[in-house]
């Protein structure tokens, strides 16, 4: 479950729990529905039931020539039960506990790539004027895109890794 601190009206500090994830990677034009699908599939195929396992994504870098013929490059976690250690055609990997600032952005799809980016931006700026502190430069830390339905309404959690422990709220 995960821990909640209340920041602002528009961003929380959200303490995910360490997670098993299965872990798919892909370079491709639409690389969000690639990998979600390839995911859907792949979990289908070995009867779990994917709508009910909490999924994040990532966005990956590929390279200049990439970029310049439409290619990008997205990551897909679906979390897995504690008993699971291997599923064939994924990738299994044990992301550690830590703490994020959290944006919620509602109907996310509506001009996606404006809307999307400019959370991200908004997170970052946000982190920069408060005295917290980002935690990119752990390896084990990523910037997660999580997927939400709620109520019939489309949202999308911008996750931003960050340090408190220098921070007093």
């Amino acid at each position: 479950m995960d821990t909640i601190q209340k920041i602002t009206n528009k961003i929380l500090i959200i303490e995910l729990p360490s997670m098993r994830v299965a872990s798919y990677r892909i370079i491709s034009a639409n690389p969000e529905r690639d990998a979600l699908n390839y995911m859907k599939n792949l979990l289908k195929e070995r009867k779990f039931n994917f709508n009910n396992l909490r999924r994040f994504g990532i966005y990956i870098p590929v390279s200049e020539t990439q970029q310049n013929i439409g290619l990008r490059g997205y990551e897909y976690w679906v979390c897995l039960p504690d008993d699971i250690n291997k599923l064939e055609g994924a990738t299994i990997k044990n992301i550690p506990i830590c703490n994020y600032a959290v944006l919620r952005i509602k109907n996310p799809f509506e001009r996606c790539f404006d809307t999307i980016s400019n959370g991200w931006l908004e997170l970052h700026d946000w982190i920069k004027t408060t005295g917290f502190r980002t935690a990119l430069d752990n390896p084990n830390r990523y910037m997660l895109e999580e997927l939400k339905i709620i109520e019939r309404e489309t949202y999308i959690d911008l996750f931003y890794p960050v340090c408190i422990y220098e921070h007093s709220i």
